[in-house]
């Protein structure tokens, strides 16, 4: 028994040292390779160290990132530029043209600096633009008076009548310049444009006394007035055929009142009869002085041709 178990032991003990020495025989061809690349290596970094002498080399880098790097993507060099913001010009265009084109600007207001007579007016303006910033129109004016109540109380309380003319119609030539444009946002929704704009004009404007006494009604005159007129206003643009539009114009009235009943300055011999005989005879005698008939008014500004194209240089 005791030999077949030697003969057992002495042949799984030579089994096992053969494959033993198969394994080790693989297995250090690849450590060689790997112990001979090593020197190698070690070379050309002395050979790269040498050459580093001459030419200047990058910083070491950390051993975190040389792991980082390895995976990832070189990354693209950044091309040196001398732009800047300063080299940027934008030139929006205009949200809205009017050169060559006509505007129909109905309006209504009223007047402003008169406590005793209140004028409503209703009026268009036609106006025709040369260029985007000048403009030359006629302007029309229906008035419509409202006396306040404070004005019969003067005659009682202080006995003196004041002398009042309402305002019939009126009609001008007028011309105006933009010399402010801009934009603002609506709410952070929409942007809208705006101008400011001046004018100055001439015109007429058809008055009529308001007798002191109403049983003079009959001899009330009426009095074409030369007018000057100057303004300014706003438009803000909404859509390119219509704007909103607003405006303050300031006209100038050389008008005639009703002349003080007085027999020195009619040579009437019957002073309780307004020492004049007829309209006629009262505006000879009427007494004249300029008034300032200050007008705001609000409206809109329809555009002809309603669409409009922009023209660059070809």
């Amino acid at each position: 028994m005791k030999r077949p178990a030697i003969c057992l032991f002495i042949t799984v003990a030579i089994v096992g040292w053969a494959a033993i020495g198969h394994a080790k025989k693989g297995g250090g061809g690849k450590a060689v390779e790997t112990e001979e690349a090593k020197p190698a290596d070690a070379g050309d970094a002395k050979a790269d160290a040498a050459a580093g002498e001459a030419t200047p080399t990058e910083p070491e880098a950390e051993p975190g990132k040389v792991e980082e790097e390895i995976g990832a993507e070189p990354k693209q060099a950044k091309a040196a530029t001398t732009l800047s913001w300063q080299d940027i010009v934008v030139l929006p265009r205009k949200a809205f043209l009017k050169g060559g084109r006509l505007e129909l600007a109905p309006f209504s207001g009223l007047s402003i600096n008169d406590n005793l007579l209140r004028h409503y007016v209703f009026g268009v303006d036609l106006n025709y633009f040369l260029t985007d910033a000048l403009w030359v129109g006629v302007q029309g004016q229906y008035f419509v008076k409202q006396t306040s109540p404070e004005t019969p109380l003067l005659g009682l309380q202080y006995e003196r009548w004041p002398s009042l003319n309402k305002y019939l119609y009126g009609g001008s030539l007028n011309f105006g310049y933009v010399p402010v444009y801009g934009k603002f946002a609506w709410f952070n929704r929409s942007i809208v444009s705006w101008e400011i704009w001046a004018s100055a004009g001439f015109g007429v404007t058809l008055t009529e006394v308001l007798p002191r006494d109403p049983a003079n009604d009959s001899k009330a005159f009426k009095n074409t007035a030369l007018t000057p007129n100057v303004g300014i206003g706003s438009r803000f643009f909404f859509s390119q055929w219509l704007t909103v539009n607003f405006a303050v114009r300031d006209y100038l009235i050389p008008d005639k009142y009703e002349p003080n009943p007085n027999v020195a300055n009619c040579g009437a011999t019957d002073p309780g009869n307004g020492c004049y005989q007829n309209a006629d005879d009262a505006k000879a005698n009427a007494d004249s002085k300029l008034v300032h008939n200050v007008m705001f008014y609000a409206g809109i500004g329809i555009y002809f041709p309603m669409k409009f194209t922009y023209k660059t240089p070809g």
